[in-house]
């Protein structure tokens, strides 16, 4: 289940790996959080996807002045 947040809630969709890769592609400043664990998008090629239950795509929070 792929899980796209935004400042007026989410969508939640069932996809493929492939289009799983997409979406995260498609949405390079969102930050990938999966099962939970926000990961670093150098390491999404070494995730075991067909172990994970829940990718959420979240909005980077930019802190600061």
């Amino acid at each position: 289940k792929l899980r796209i947040l935004n400042e007026t809630g989410h969508t939640e969709l069932m996809v493929s790996m492939d289009e799983l890769i997409d979406q995260i592609n498609d949405h390079p400043s969102h930050w990938v959080s999966v099962d939970g664990e926000i990961i670093e998008r150098k390491t999404i090629d070494s995730v075991d996807w067909e172990k994970i239950g829940t990718v959420d795509l979240i909005p980077a929070i930019v802190g600061g002045n």
